[in-house]
C-alpha cells in the first residue's frame, strides 16, 4: 500500500522553504534506461544537454514508451519537477536519450 502521508502536517505546508537540497552524480542517459530513485523528495531539479524521454514508476524496470512518453528539450533550461505520490512506497525516476546521441543529465533532488 501506498504510504500517502510523507511527512506530518506541518511539515507538508513548508515543502518549498525547508526543502533538502541533495545534488546527485551526473547521470549518462543513453539508449538504455537510467533510473534515479527520488522516492523521499518532493522535487527532482534536471538539466540536460540532450532531448530525452523520462517516466516515473515504482520500479527500476523499464516502461519508458518511446511513442508515448514524456520528453525534456536539451539546452540551458532547467526542469523542476514534482515527484508523483500515490505510486508506492518507491518512486523511481526513469530518463533514457529522446536523439542518437547519449545525453548528460545534471540531477538535484529537494
Amino acid at each position: 500500500m501506498a504510504q500517502l502521508q510523507l511527512h506530518r502536517a506541518h511539515e507538508s505546508l513548508n515543502t518549498q522553504s525547508a526543502a533538502v537540497w541533495s545534488q546527485q552524480t551526473e547521470v549518462a542517459v543513453d539508449a538504455t534506461t537510467d533510473t534515479v530513485d527520488v522516492s523521499n523528495y518532493h522535487n527532482v531539479h534536471l538539466q540536460t544537454d540532450q532531448d530525452i524521454y523520462f517516466a516515473f514508476s515504482t520500479s527500476t524496470t523499464d516502461i519508458i514508451d518511446t511513442d508515448a512518453s514524456l520528453y525534456l528539450k536539451g539546452g540551458d533550461t532547467i526542469y523542476s519537477l514534482r515527484v508523483p505520490r500515490g505510486l508506492g512506497d518507491s518512486v523511481i525516476l526513469q530518463m533514457q536519450e529522446a536523439t542518437a546521441t547519449d545525453a548528460t543529465v545534471r540531477v538535484v533532488l529537494s
